[in-house]
């Protein structure tokens, strides 16, 4: 049975939709889970920076409401997992999901460092799955697991690499109403990785950038179920991610949010 662990972040809003989705299949049927390791959810961010990053992106009004939300959460969060060792109703954190399983967390700040290195190295790990990691993973990680590392993007790659990938999906459905759940193994260039497995669905711009998120989360874990099965029945076709069809994006600044609403599309 395969030895998986997997690296996700700290956010309460869509990462979780994805783990609770993902147990609801008994999955110690299909792969040992040795752990979870949530990142920090800024990256190399600042607060500061990230606060006028959403700011630019939601407008005022939006992240007001979500900032409130953001703050009730973590302070439900604080007595879910402090108090309550994640045994409190609701879902408020990746971290309170894993809680209420009675799963492994490991908290590590920087994937990359030797220290991090040495301690993962003792895990026999045949495969690392990236779930939104906040941090690029560089070769001594990517060389760790036997079969390697891989990650989820929720785009048709190579078209749609880099940030926010649901947002420029639909943001660009005129010219491709199709996008795609796609499980690629990773390289240290981002987005770049041979595709193991790609799923396509159809667009709908009627339809929120938070619903299209939410959506493309349960369709992950669905399509991670079906990796893990190739995987384990070392069903390993790769398939090439052309870098010369590859778009990049990073994230959507205000003006590219304008051009967003004035197609008609909506980020709630």
């Amino acid at each position: 049975m395969l030895k998986v662990l997997l690296v996700t972040q700290d956010d309460p809003f869509y990462i979780p939709i994805f783990f609770k989705e993902l147990f609801k299949e008994d999955i110690s049927r299909k792969f040992e889970l040795l752990g979870i390791i949530i990142q920090p959810p800024l990256g190399k961010k600042s607060i500061k920076k990230l606060i006028i990053q959403m700011l630019n992106f939601y407008g005022l009004f939006i992240f007001f409401v979500l900032g409130t939300k953001y703050v009730v959460y973590k302070l439900l969060n604080f007595i879910a997992v402090k108090v309550f060792n994640g045994k409190f109703p609701g879902i408020f954190s990746v971290e309170h999901i894993l809680r209420k399983k009675d799963l492994r967390i490991i908290k590590i700040k920087n994937i990359n460092a030797k220290e991090s290195l040495v301690f993962l190295s003792s895990f026999e790990v045949d495969i690392i799955f990236s779930i939104a990691a906040s941090q690029v993973f560089k070769k001594g990680i990517l060389e760790l697991p036997k079969l390697g590392c891989f990650n989820i993007h929720t785009s048709k790659l190579p078209k749609n690499r880099g940030m926010m990938p649901n947002f420029w999906s639909l943001y660009n459905y005129d010219k491709e109403p199709y996008s795609a759940i796609t499980i690629h193994k990773m390289n240290e260039n981002l987005d770049d990785g041979e595709i193991l497995l790609q799923e396509e669905f159809k667009l709908d711009p009627i339809e929120s950038l938070d619903t299209l998120i939410k959506k493309t989360k349960k369709i992950s874990a669905e399509i991670f179920l079906k990796a893990i099965d190739m995987l384990g029945n070392k069903k390993i076709d790769l398939i090439k991610n052309d870098s010369t069809m590859a778009t990049y994006n990073s994230f959507p600044n205000k003006e590219d949010v304008l051009r967003f609403k004035a197609k008609g599309l909506k980020l709630r």
